[in-house]
């Protein structure tokens, strides 16, 4: 079958872990040039050791920074020439509580890390892909943007917010050649429970960030026909368990 994506330079923020590292490891293996980011700098470096290709590239930046968005670009371009593809893939539960519970910094901080960081990736990136007149974005969103559970209402408005601005930013990228696609996945075992405070004991039997990957893959892996409006992928025991998508 063949691969879309082969010889493709694709950014992945958050690709040291997760989703963004599984699919880096797909992407490779399917002929992509991948540049994984992320804030860890140890955690980066691991990334890079396990992934080990001449195709890949790590470089540590904070999606919430303007400037590391500026550097990374400028360190991209300068090294495989162009940018076809960027993953953002990044964010984080910060605080998960009621929202009575939730002060100043706490909101800002969520919609900083879950909303403005990818505004800002966007908008960093598209002047590039431009002068390609090429360029897809995904955008990786969350089931809570469709689904409602109490305590996640900040990081729910943050996520729903990001599908919305996904499909205008396609109209917008529309006009020149590019096109931006939403990845909604449910619940996975991925680390983000851990990060944020929460038991995730309840998620044995859930997939694997792995699991996930392959259907983020498939979201860019298409003809430059085509592009995956949205997608939304659950783990079958969440659905039985917690949520009727249907």
């Amino acid at each position: 079958m063949k691969h879309y994506i082969k010889g493709k330079v694709v950014v992945i923020t958050g690709g040291s872990s997760g989703f963004g590292f599984e699919a880096a490891k797909m992407l490779l293996e399917m002929g992509a040039k991948v540049v994984i980011t992320g804030r860890d700098a140890k955690r980066l470096a691991r990334a890079e050791r396990k992934l080990a290709s001449k195709n890949l590239m790590a470089v540590q930046a904070d999606a919430v920074s303007t400037p590391d968005w500026r550097r990374l670009v400028t360190a991209v371009v300068g090294r495989f020439k162009r940018i076809d593809v960027l993953i953002n893939n990044h964010g984080a539960g910060v605080k998960i509580a009621t929202v009575d519970q939730m002060s100043d910094e706490d909101l800002q901080q969520v919609m900083d890390v879950n909303i403005i960081s990818v505004m800002k990736g966007c908008r960093e990136v598209i002047p590039q892909m431009k002068k390609q007149g090429s360029g897809h974005i995904i955008n990786v969103s969350s089931g809570c943007a469709h689904y409602s559970w109490g305590c996640w209402a900040v990081y729910t408005a943050a996520k729903a917010g990001m599908v919305g601005f996904t499909r205008c930013l396609h109209k917008e990228m529309e006009q020149w050649g590019g096109k931006a696609t939403s990845f909604v996945p449910g619940a996975a075992r991925t680390g983000f429970c851990k990060a944020a405070g929460i038991d995730d004991s309840w998620l044995e039997g859930y997939p694997t960030a792995a699991d996930f990957a392959r259907t983020l893959v498939h979201c860019v892996d298409v003809p430059e026909s085509s592009f995956v409006d949205e997608v939304i992928i659950w783990g079958t025991k969440q659905v039985k368990e917690m949520v009727n998508p249907f």
